[in-house]
């Protein structure tokens, strides 16, 4: 029996990973393993009858006997933001898989490596071109960034009226993080995604002042949309009027990122492979409404 392993088990993609396997691509739960660093915290996936192994991606020789016996491995791209740790734990990972004989790796990282927009990519490529250097069949998923980064955002202009943004106006990509996570189950469970490369952005930019437009419609008020200076303190924009829950979101790294422009890329790959399952503006947007 083919036995497919989900990385980062109890995080956010991978738990919605194995939801979707289990409730939308009819996996059934003794065929899944999820890798986990405590079995404590992981009791309600045992409780599916999926089973649980120790391992993390700094202890090589955990993950060795973890991989033992795995068809296909999904492995979620370390959460470590230094890159020297980063590299060594993915490093880690691809050696496990080589040694343990693991018959296909997914891959998930970052849309558009290439760019180096973010400072992470330089690690995404090199592990990337380790996979394909000790010649491991491979799928490579290159996530966008969430939209669900921006629910914070949403929910205070809900509550406030105006969709404050110091993104400086500038566009970005975004996904939900469940439809990523349906991308995993899909090509998990079907033929044809073999040493393939898959930039899972959107082929349209958004706007936080399209937005506010969306939020309008949908909760059936005029929701304003209001740009602020990127170099503000949260002091200072709370000195402005600005509620302390929308100062913290503005000031924070993901609008900064937008602003500078760093989330640019798009593609046809995600709508190709999930077609009418990809879910409409409207609704991810609504979806983050509390």
């Amino acid at each position: 029996m083919e036995k497919i392993m989900i990385t980062g088990a109890t995080g956010k993609l991978g738990g919605l990973s194995i939801n979707h396997l289990l409730d939308k691509r009819g996996i059934s739960a003794n065929q899944i393993i999820a890798l986990v660093r405590d079995k404590q915290k992981a009791e309600h996936l045992a409780e599916k009858g999926i089973e649980l192994r120790i391992g993390t991606y700094d202890d090589l020789n955990s993950l060795q006997s973890a991989f033992q016996g795995v068809s296909k491995l999904l492995f979620i791209s370390s959460a470590e933001l230094d890159n020297t740790t980063r590299l060594k734990q993915n490093y880690n990972v691809v050696m496990a898989a080589k040694s343990a004989k693991v018959g296909h790796i997914f891959y998930v990282g970052l849309a558009n490596p290439e760019i180096r927009a973010y400072g992470l990519e330089d690690v995404e490529l090199a592990i990337e071109h380790a996979i394909r250097a000790v010649n491991l069949p491979f799928t490579f998923l290159r996530n966008s960034t969430y939209l669900d980064e921006v629910a914070r955002d949403l929910n205070a202009a809900v509550k406030h009226g105006e969709l404050l943004s110091s993104t400086s106006g500038k566009a970005f990509n975004y996904v939900l993080r469940r439809d990523l996570a349906l991308v995993n189950a899909m090509v998990l469970t079907e033929e044809g995604h073999k040493n393939k490369t898959y930039e899972l952005v959107r082929s349209k930019l958004i706007t936080f002042s399209e937005m506010a437009s969306v939020l309008s419609r949908i909760v059936g008020e005029e929701i304003s949309y209001k740009e602020t200076p990127s170099n503000l303190t949260i002091e200072k924009l709370i000195e402005s009027g600005v509620k302390r829950g929308s100062a913290e979101s503005l000031v924070n790294t993901f609008h900064k990122a937008i602003a500078d422009q760093k989330f640019l890329s798009t593609s046809k790959d995600l709508e190709r492979l999930l077609g009418d399952q990809l879910t409409p503006l409207d609704q991810s947007i609504e979806s983050l409404l509390k």
